[in-house]
């Protein structure tokens, strides 16, 4: 593998497994190269994506059909006839061989980033709702995807990473207008954030409600309609537990070693804690379906159950909601259009305020 450099930058390699991948770290840079391959296949290397991982650091993940072991990395000086190259030998080995190997390389000029928690997040967070005033609910929207994820992408090359922030984008502009709301997004621009700090973000915030916003695709390319999903450790159906087990992927399509993760923390607070949240998530989500059905079409059996990872703040009634399918061509040019994103963002917040006069009118009974 070569990569071709404008100038001179320190870098950092590694490999992972489940599934394996060779990911390189680079600074933030300026990508020059096309952002949905054509033909990335070659050798053992079946896929890469590339693209803004956190503040300072763009990231290049690189999917491999067979383990890997990185047997040479040297970046070759500027010459008159090319530019500074970055040079990676891969060798195939076996998965025991794998195991057995050094995972993580990197120049003699490499300072590792901060650590995500150590920097302020992408979208900004309140501390606390002082000077908000009594009437700003405070809503955050999670655009799917992002930085080396690009989530779906259709024929033509529109990526769902895009489609998912043009609409947030739009959503808090409708909802903020009313000066009912403090909308907040969980990034704000192209740049990966982890599954499991979407919804802590909404917690931080003291969020009432949480949305994650995502455009899927399907091999049926006659399949179109949107949907809303919540949390639920039992899918609802097979297509349901196919993209929440797609979705949670997103941390391993960026390059994040998922081995030392566990569910097992998440799934004791649900337990414990989630049940009145998850019977409010329900709640939203029937009143999202009803006025999403005036702007879109809806996906049959719309309201649908999957364990999304995205969902499993024990605290903050959370739905993902599924705009269309990427893969449709009717479905395609709705999202590229203005006009729809308007009308989504207006149905989104007809049913945000009947979510929060259905709360008003129960707290004071």
């Amino acid at each position: 593998m070569v990569v071709e450099l404008s100038e001179k930058v320190p870098y950092r390699v590694f490999t992972l497994q489940d599934p394996y991948r060779v990911v390189v770290d680079l600074p933030e840079v300026q990508w020059r190269i096309p952002e949905t391959p054509k033909n990335p296949s070659a050798g053992m290397v079946t896929n890469y994506r590339f693209g803004l991982f956190q503040a300072g650091n763009s990231r290049l993940v690189v999917d491999t059909d067979m383990p890997a072991k990185l047997v040479n990395h040297i970046l070759l000086p500027a010459t008159k006839s090319h530019p500074y190259r970055l040079v990676l030998d891969l060798q195939p080995v076996t998965s025991a061989e794998f195991a057995q190997t050094e995972r993580q390389f990197a120049s003699t000029d490499w300072v590792d980033p901060p650590a995500r928690g150590a920097i302020a997040p992408v979208a900004k967070m309140p501390a606390d709702r002082k000077g908000l005033g009594p009437q700003k609910r405070i809503v955050v929207f999670d655009p799917g995807h992002g930085g080396p994820d690009p989530g779906a992408i259709s024929v033509s090359g529109l990526r769902e990473k895009e489609v998912t922030l043009q609409i947030a984008l739009k959503v808090k502009q409708v909802l903020e207008a009313t000066g009912r709301y403090r909308v907040y997004l969980t990034r704000n621009e192209d740049v990966f954030v982890p599954l499991r700090r979407r919804y802590q973000l909404a917690e931080e915030a003291n969020a009432e409600l949480f949305v994650s916003l995502h455009a899927d695709s399907n091999g049926d390319a006659r399949l179109r309609g949107a949907s809303i999903y919540t949390l639920s450790e039992t899918s609802s159906d097979k297509e349901a537990a196919a993209l929440a087990a797609k979705e949670n992927r997103s941390d391993a399509i960026a390059g994040i070693d998922l081995s030392n993760q566990s569910d097992a923390v998440a799934s004791f607070l649900i337990e414990l804690r989630q049940r009145q949240t998850m019977n409010e998530s329900a709640l939203f989500s029937e009143t999202l379906i009803q006025e999403v059905a005036s702007s879109s079409k809806l996906l049959r059996n719309t309201h649908r159950f999957a364990g999304f990872a995205v969902l499993k703040s024990p605290d903050v009634p959370s739905v993902l909601m599924e705009l269309g399918y990427l893969s449709n061509r009717y479905d395609e040019k709705l999202l590229r259009d203005l006009h729809h994103h308007d009308k989504v963002a207006r149905s989104i917040l007809r049913a945000t305020d009947a979510f929060f006069e259905r709360k008003e009118r129960l707290s004071r009974s």
